[in-house]
């Protein structure tokens, strides 16, 4: 049985950071629009990897959907079921996170169960890769398949472990690097050889050696280059920014942060983050730390009297448009912080354009390009019951919203938004 989606979104979860450890690592197409490809290589990309389109991640009431991805075309147009329809079956239950690396689309889904309430179908695998301009599957990896050996000092009895779900982020940074995050640690996959790495710096051990335990916590994770970011922190060690690093095994370098929790982090230039820390549900001590990457040092740490918490969910806790965050903590209340005046102020009372809405199914998502926030919404939130849900999208290029654009119903529990443009 899957965990159920209620308790997974509200339960009790502590976010942690990573000890420093140093490494010596140095067709056909889809729906219409072309654009540069998501490896920053300049290569014109169009289908569903235009970036003008949206794709959307639903991860579906688990005991009675699997996961399933809804597009947004550049014209507006909006396509259910984009991987069914192509591909005749389902990615997998409880779909978690979905990133463009290249010509390839990713998709991670727990997949460790099927549906009991629904048609028993089970998904293709806990990591999927498509074309990313026909969506047409490519390569599988079933749960498993995804093993690593034990690493050195844990008393595990068998020399093979597997994963642990739910399953939380992924990002590519080229075919051999495929980092994901779960409740163990952060794993490097090469998706050519199929070996999955425990990388070291990204994991503790607990009990004494009996299990490992996370020091990852990733609400979002960013990569510039041959390099990821995310953070981590308040259990096993203090609050950090850590890197992964292109072909390495051990982190490549932290730097410690202020505040409890993360939040979230967002690219903020070339090589410039900010990453947002915060206290527990309901705290107003967060901070927000921008970061130069190339020199790994913190240029400004700016005290936020406000919760900007990510609310237990893997995505970011904070998107970036224009000269503004945005964030809600958990609530119906879209918030955001100007990097200028630092003044925070209430912008978005979701309730007035959805008046059924109680949840959040996700973070809000912003299109830095367009200026434009996705919000995402459900009358209920229960892994048995599929909910009356809207996607809302707002243009938030003046002092007041203006909404756009109301997806009803053309979503199913979405876990993460993605403006295309994002992969650039």
């Amino acid at each position: 049985m899957t965990r159920p989606m209620h308790n997974r979104w509200i339960a009790a979860l502590f976010t942690t950071g990573v000890l420093l450890m140093t490494c010596g690592c140095t067709k056909e197409t889809g729906p219409g629009g072309s654009g540069p490809g998501g490896d920053g290589s300049g290569a014109s990309l169009g289908g569903y990897a235009s970036p003008d389109g949206v794709l959307i991640l639903n991860q579906g009431a688990p005991r009675l959907e699997n996961g399933s991805v809804t597009w947004i075309a550049p014209d507006g147009t909006v396509e259910q079921n984009v991987y069914r329809r192509i591909n005749g079956s389902t990615c997998g239950n409880t779909a978690q996170d979905l990133y463009l690396q290249g010509d390839k689309i990713y998709i991670l889904s727990n997949n460790n169960a099927v549906p009991d309430l629904g048609n028993s179908e089970p998904g293709d695998g806990s990591i999927v890769i498509v074309d990313a301009e026909t969506f047409r599957r490519e390569k599988v990896f079933r749960f498993e398949d995804l093993l690593f050996h034990k690493p050195e000092g844990s008393l595990e009895t068998v020399d093979m472990l597997p994963l642990a779900t739910p399953l939380e982020n992924l990002a590519v940074i080229d075919e051999h690097n495929l980092f994901l995050a779960d409740g163990q640690g952060m794993f490097r996959l090469d998706t050519e050889t199929g070996v999955l790495t425990l990388v070291e710096g990204g994991y503790h051990f607990g009990n004494q050696g009996n299990t490992i335990e996370t020091v990852v916590a990733t609400r979002g994770m960013t990569v510039i280059g041959d390099h990821l970011y995310c953070a981590g922190g308040g259990f096993w060690t203090n609050t950090q920014l850590f890197e992964f690093t292109k072909n390495c095994n051990e982190v490549t370098r932290t730097l410690d942060l202020s505040g409890e929790f993360i939040s979230g982090i967002c690219r903020t230039g070339d090589h410039e983050i900010v990453v947002a820390t915060c206290g527990r549900a309901g705290s107003l001590k967060s901070y927000l730390t921008f970061v130069d990457t190339e020199t790994m040092t913190a240029t400004l740490e700016k005290p936020i009297n406000a919760d900007i918490s990510a609310n237990l969910m893997n995505s970011s806790g904070v998107t970036l448009a224009g000269d503004y965050l945005y964030f809600t903590g958990g609530t119906l209340t879209v918030s955001r912080i100007s990097l200028k005046t630092w003044k925070v102020e209430e912008y978005i009372q979701v309730n007035q354009d959805a008046p059924q809405a109680r949840y959040l199914t996700c973070n809000v998502v912003a299109d830095p390009k367009k200026n434009l926030l996705y919000v995402s919404v459900s009358n209920d939130l229960n892994e048995a019951i599929v909910s009356d849900g809207q996607v809302l999208v707002y243009d938030c290029s003046g002092d007041t919203p203006q909404l756009v654009m109301r997806l009803e119903n053309q979503a199913s529990y979405p876990v993460n938004i993605y403006p295309m443009s994002q992969f650039e």
